[in-house]
């Protein structure tokens, strides 16, 4: 594929911008439209602590989910989680900070930069 505008890299070219502790600020619904390739990386990587800030929490192996799922969460800010069981499960046991918020504010929150999202 040709290059044109120098904006397509390599998956271990990014690597070093996912760190332990950071927001990350995810697409996609129900764990479609979720980079699978960056999920796997921020996985190899053995990051954890994490703020996702998106839609929903994913289904437990696909998109996001993943991450939910194998524990690199400390919080997810969503409109909902209940595609994902272990979502819900975490957050009861109180392994997962969820902060839900209705998808019109969410977006609204996210287009304002990040205001009102927790310093985010």
């Amino acid at each position: 594929m040709e290059n044109t505008f120098q904006k397509i890299c390599r998956l271990e070219d990014v690597r070093h911008h996912f760190k332990d502790k950071q927001s990350i600020l995810f697409g996609g619904f129900g764990g479609i439209g979720t980079p699978p390739g960056l999920i796997n990386v921020i996985l190899e990587s053995g990051i954890k602590d994490l703020t996702l800030i998106g839609n929903d929490t994913g289904f437990p192996n696909i998109g996001i989910g993943k991450l939910v799922t194998q524990r690199r969460a400390k919080k997810v800010i969503v409109s909902h989680i209940g595609s994902n069981p272990n979502a819900g499960l975490l957050m009861n046991n109180g392994e997962l900070e969820v902060e839900f918020c209705p998808q019109g504010t969410l977006v609204e929150r996210i287009r304002a930069g990040g205001m009102g999202l927790g310093g985010i």
